[in-house]
């Protein structure tokens, strides 16, 4: 079966980025891994935290802790994708974003990577990078950004 990794993040567009994911995964008849990434530094463990869409985001309260709110973000998505119909895991890895989407999805033997892009300012881009320029460019399969305004 077909696997699409599905990169997202605390923003507005990550819904839409879900949204398309459902639609890829309906077309391809394909399983999700949906993908939040952690700043290492905040992480409590060291391992990738692993989660299932049978747990309710109900159930768990939003925190100012990175961890935490990257486990909402992911239980939402999978909210979003088990009613859609797809199947869906999702996972919290610490550590610099492209270089960890291109990794799990390599490790995850992924078929396709969809995620969305931030529109930052020339001088942004410049300052931080931009991680979906460098998921492109070192990915192993196709990357599809999702390019919609925020």
């Amino acid at each position: 079966m077909t696997m699409l990794l599905v990169a997202i993040d605390n923003s507005d567009v990550s819904r839409k980025v879900v949204a398309l994911a459902a639609e890829q995964a309906r077309a391809l008849k394909a399983q999700v891994m949906v993908l939040c990434c952690i700043d290492p530094a905040r992480a409590t463990c060291g391992e990738p935290l692993d989660i299932t869409a049978a747990e309710d985001p109900a159930d768990f309260g939003a925190t100012l802790d990175e961890q935490n709110t990257a486990e909402l973000v992911i239980r939402h998505a999978l909210a979003q994708l088990l009613g859609a119909g797809i199947e869906a895991r999702g996972r919290v890895v610490a550590g610099e974003a492209a270089e960890t989407i291109v990794a799990q999805a390599s490790a995850l033997n992924a078929e396709m990577i969809i995620m969305g892009r931030r529109h930052l300012s020339p001088f942004n881009r410049l300052l931080k990078g931009s991680v979906s320029a460098a998921v492109i460019e070192r990915a192993h399969c196709p990357v599809l950004i999702d390019v919609r305004a925020q």
